[in-house]
């Protein structure tokens, strides 16, 4: 992999099992969190090379793959974006009743004309977004 121009690590910790945790997560409908994402649509299983889009008002589609699955451990999606590509790497992490869950989001250096927006982007959203996600799982499983 290229060296980095950018990155950015969030986590939270979140009150269901890992197994609860990983199976809501890889359900892509559930990526619908803010009114901004009208649907997300995947191509297949959630499994290395799959392709998926998701459809925002704002940007319209973003076209993204699936190019690393560990069940239950960690995914990496890639995002093609003008001028490089995005990386988003999930790892999840059992504490037992609880699980930890971080995102890390990178463009590499061959891609580095697109960092400043990507940043001004994903690192405000990137913590709302992984509460909303902890917060809809939590309702889920309490539900289940």
């Amino acid at each position: 992999m290229s060296p980095v121009a950018w990155s950015f690590e969030h986590s939270v910790e979140c009150a269901v099992p890992i197994q609860f945790a990983w199976e809501f997560w890889t359900d892509v409908r559930n990526w619908k969190l803010n009114g901004d994402v009208e649907r997300v649509e995947l191509s297949g299983p959630f499994a290395e090379g799959s392709s998926g889009t998701t459809f925002t008002r704002s940007t319209g589609p973003i076209h993204w793959r699936v190019v690393l699955v560990q069940a239950e451990r960690e995914a990496v999606l890639e995002a093609s974006a003008p001028g490089g590509k995005v990386h988003f790497r999930w790892t999840f992490e059992d504490l037992g009743e609880r699980t930890r869950m971080t995102q890390r989001a990178s463009i590499s250096e061959e891609s580095a004309a697109i960092a400043s927006a990507a940043a001004a982007i994903f690192e405000p959203g990137i913590p709302a977004g992984m509460q909303k996600m902890c917060e809809a799982m939590k309702r889920a499983f309490a539900s289940d």
